[in-house]
């Protein structure tokens, strides 16, 4: 990445949070024309070709080969993503925390800490929507099972009521 483009990132850090937020949640797609060749946004390229595993080794190798510090902040970036993004095969949470957290603690300064921040409180809040839906799912079969016991009951006390009446009427006659 030129430093011109994180020269523009660090001033426009209020549109990138943005930007990282509606990549997130797939409302948004970088057009890939936006400045020259040069991506705005590191894994804009995964989530347009879908090639996560070639994306995944990549970064993994230039982690372990990467020497200055832009290097290796947009790598940490990019595992964190890769493992955050709902629609990589490698979706892992806790490997993504592991490496935005390392991200944070080595570059604080870097704008791509910030980004990953961002990226570890839509983690969070994902997490807790996803746990909240877990369970109002289980109150749902819960109740569910609960009006099937009940129209079950509902059921058998017709069937007697029936029964009852028969009774009755047969010793009428």
């Amino acid at each position: 990445m030129s430093r011109a483009i994180m020269s523009w990132l660090c001033r426009q850090s209020s549109h990138a949070l943005v930007l990282v937020s509606l990549l997130l949640t797939g409302c948004a797609s970088l057009p890939t024309s936006l400045f020259q060749s040069q991506a705005v946004f590191p894994p804009q390229k995964v989530i347009e070709t879908g090639d996560f595993r070639g994306f995944l080794v990549e970064n993994q190798r230039n982690l372990s080969t990467c020497g200055g510090w832009i290097a290796c902040d947009i790598t940490l970036f990019n595992l964190g993503f890769v493992y955050a993004y709902p629609r990589s095969p490698y979706r892992d949470l806790q490997k993504a925390r592991q490496y935005l957290r390392e991200l944070h603690s080595r570059f604080p300064q870097s704008p791509w800490a910030s980004q990953g921040q961002v990226l570890l409180a839509f983690m969070n809040e994902q997490v807790g929507l996803e746990e909240a839906q877990r369970q109002l799912r289980t109150g749902l079969r819960t109740r569910d099972a609960a009006i099937r016991k009940l129209q079950g009951q509902l059921d058998r006390s017709r069937e007697i009521d029936i029964e009852i009446e028969k009774k009755e009427r047969e010793l009428l006659r």
